[in-house]
């Protein structure tokens, strides 16, 4: 009887340190956060600006004008330590899932969900898209507003994907994700191309490697396409067209606010001369980004391409 109560006082006594050690946060973002030492996170303060730190320790709390205690971390950054209140900080996020653009590259989608990362964007300032992610489904669209064309004549479009498997490596660093979609683009109200598609993307410490095939479905091989004013053309896409795609995501060494993006697809395999391909760079954050670089066709022609894209929930 000695050993086993001498046991439970032990026990008692350990638990008792334990919690007394334990960090416990009562102000938010640190309450839901839950911190933990050595980890690494990316931080908005309130004044906008971007600190990539390691958590080291809960730091001492302070009364403001308000008689409202406000709490603090000590963080490790490239400048020394420092010490973070919770009212000076707009937003907090471990730093492994701070990349906020994931879900897809300049054109192609990648195989990661867009989850609580819902968007709004505008490409070559003349589209205008919106997406959003409900569980392990994302779904985005949009319209272009060019001037002196109808509504009829505008063109649209729709996609939704369904991201069902994802797999953490073991022995190597990164992760894969596997989805499959379904895409409708609208050009003009009575023609619509749809495509069914296969998609995975392999996540490394820095690259994010994405590769798609996609399958024209539907029966309409050749389509006239009006343009108001500026006349019409006629796209000739063969039902049953096979297509592919491959796109890259690359962290600059040392910046995590600055991205390559390069991609290339072929929307024929049949007819190569049915590709197209971008090279930019992105600048992101956890609200705003900013792609710009060249989209080449083989027509041939290299145009400019932006795009600027708005998290309004973060």
């Amino acid at each position: 009887m000695n050993f086993i109560a001498s046991l439970f006082i032990m026990i008692s006594c350990s638990a008792i340190v334990l919690q007394a050690d334990e960090e416990r946060f009562t102000n938010e973002p640190f309450a839901s956060l839950k911190p933990q030492k050595e980890s690494y996170y990316r931080i908005r303060l309130i004044n906008g600006d971007l600190l990539t730190v390691q958590y080291k320790e809960k730091g001492e709390s302070t009364m403001r004008e308000d008689s409202m205690m406000i709490e603090s971390i000590i963080v490790k950054a490239l400048i020394g330590d420092i010490t973070l209140y919770a009212d000076e900080i707009a937003h907090i996020q471990v730093l492994k899932t701070a990349y906020k653009q994931q879900s897809s590259l300049y054109f192609m989608p990648t195989a990661d969900i867009i989850g609580s990362d819902s968007y709004v964007s505008l490409t070559q300032l003349a589209f205008v898209q919106a997406g959003f992610g409900y569980d392990d489904f994302s779904i985005n669209g949009g319209m272009t507003f060019i001037p002196g064309l109808a509504f009829e004549e505008q063109g649209k479009h729709l996609n939704v994907k369904y991201t069902f498997y994802e797999e953490q490596q073991d022995f190597i660093p990164g992760r894969y994700t596997l989805a499959g979609g379904y895409s409708l683009i609208y050009a003009n109200n009575v023609n619509v191309i749809q495509h069914a598609y296969m998609i995975g993307s392999f996540h490394m410490p820095r690259t994010i490697l994405t590769t798609a095939l996609f399958f024209k479905t539907g029966s309409e091989n050749v389509y006239e396409a009006s343009a108001g004013r500026w006349g019409s053309g006629i796209i000739n896409y063969s039902d049953g067209a096979l297509g592919f795609g491959l796109g890259f995501d690359i962290r600059l060494h040392s910046r995590h606010d600055t991205r390559v993006l390069a991609e290339l697809w072929c929307a024929d395999i049949m007819r190569p001369r049915n590709s197209a391909g971008f090279i930019g760079i992105r600048l992101n954050n956890d609200r705003y980004s900013m792609d710009a670089g060249l989209a080449m066709f083989t027509a041939p022609a290299i145009v400019p391409a932006v795009k600027f894209q708005w998290l309004p929930f973060h």
